[in-house]
């Protein structure tokens, strides 16, 4: 069990290690967005895995399952978790989300800051998409039949039952009739603030956001219409993404269950499972800085050469300091300073730059540079190693300090 505060508010969420788990190993993340409207059970992950063929996620994965605000957070081993707050359907649940992602990442290193994956059902896809959209930690995202757009006809004759005939606000009707109509209605918001407040809840109007994404959906789903996967990927597809960045799936008779979309377990996790094909974290974790706080080794953009839009990053660094980069083509574990240089022999120093009041530190790499002492790094094909060093004078361990490394394959 974890708790943090967000808002003011006490929040909780659970943590399942994976079943492979080593102390100082390094391994992929899900974040498990529940769905439905009345709150989550710590076992949700027994369902998943009895889904999947194999095993990938099971043994080599942490699993992380955050409560909402407003929600009960039930466990058979410790009994129930009330978080606080009051309930903000699908928008407040991402601040929610991301401020307990943000501290699993700091109480336990060994989860791999730069292999974040998120998961949603129903309600929970709309939380993983939206957490994926304002969210550049997460890597890949799993939707299964979230709802994507609040203005579309099926949602819109939900409000219509609730107003006009009386109908009692559930499921989507009542996401959309709490958050946005009712308030309204009684001149709580204005027009403008009501319809941001579907917008905010509408993953569709953000599409160019996403990262690579499985869609799945039932045809004859009559809580989520599955109009709301069709018109995703139709945003997607505006925006230029095509397979394999985008994956749909609908399944003929397929309901608002899981057990109702057949064989998409097998699609799912061989998805999830391909964080291990892109970069990742190695060699760590360190010692914590003199903040407390363990430098995490990330990543934004991509590893094409093409494109030339690759960030190396790190977080929980100590703030306002100065950050160097080296690269090498090989690695190592030397230690030096409060941790371990994870660059091996023919390291190059790449670059330096500032760490933020936040304790972020960026730097943009160059894959086409013309340096001839990197130009040989980056060869497509060639695998690159990364790790920032910043100074840390008061650590009781050295007065310098660094992040773990990233590795990564040069791509054309």
């Amino acid at each position: 069990m974890l708790s943090h505060v967000v808002d003011g508010q006490r929040h909780y969420g659970a943590l399942r290690f994976p079943q492979n788990y080593v102390a100082g190993g390094n391994y992929p993340v899900m974040v498990l967005c529940h769905g439905g409207l009345a709150g989550v059970l710590s076992d949700e992950t027994d369902n998943l895995f009895s889904l999947f063929p194999g095993q990938c996620i099971e043994d080599e994965a942490f699993i992380l399952i955050p409560s909402f605000r407003g929600e009960d957070l039930i466990t058979p081993f410790a009994g129930t978790f009330s978080s606080g707050g009051n309930t903000s359907w699908a928008d407040r649940d991402v601040d929610d989300t991301r401020a307990l992602l943000s501290a699993a990442l700091q109480a336990y290193p060994e989860m791999d800051e730069a292999r974040i994956a998120a998961y949603g059902i129903s309600r929970g896809g709309a939380v993983a998409l939206l957490l994926s959209i304002r969210d550049s930690r997460i890597r890949r995202v799993i939707d299964i039949f979230g709802f994507t757009d609040l203005s579309l006809p099926s949602v819109r004759a939900r409000v219509d039952g609730i107003q006009n005939f009386g109908d009692t606000p559930m499921g989507i009707g009542r996401v959309t009739w709490e958050s946005c109509v009712q308030p309204w209605l009684v001149g709580a918001f204005t027009l403008e603030q009501a319809r941001l407040a579907w917008i905010r809840r509408s993953p569709c109007y953000f599409a160019e956001d996403v990262p690579p994404i499985q869609a799945h959906h039932g045809l004859s789903d009559t809580q989520v219409d599955s109009s709301h996967t069709t018109a995703l990927l139709g945003a997607l597809a505006q925006a230029g993404f095509t397979s394999p960045d985008v994956e749909g799936f609908f399944y003929p008779g397929g309901m608002h269950g899981l057990s109702s979309l057949p064989g998409h377990g097998d699609r799912v996790e061989p998805f999830l499972c391909a964080l291990q094909l892109g970069p990742r974290g190695y060699c760590g974790p360190m010692r914590p800085n003199s903040n407390g706080r363990y430098a995490g080794a990330t990543f934004s953009g991509s590893c094409s050469i093409s494109r030339n839009d690759f960030v190396f990053r790190a977080v929980g660094c100590p703030p306002s300091s100065v950050g160097l980069v080296f690269a090498s083509n090989t690695i190592g574990y030397t230690p030096s300073g409060a941790g371990y240089i994870c660059v091996g022999p023919g390291l190059q120093r790449l670059g330096v730059g500032l760490i933020d009041a936040q304790g972020q530190f960026s730097l943009p790499v160059n894959l086409r540079t013309l340096d001839p002492n990197l130009s040989g790094l980056f060869g497509v094909g060639g695998n690159i190693n990364l790790q920032v060093v910043y100074r840390d004078s008061a650590n009781i361990w050295g007065p310098y300090n660094f992040s773990n490394g990233l590795t990564f394959t040069v791509e054309p």
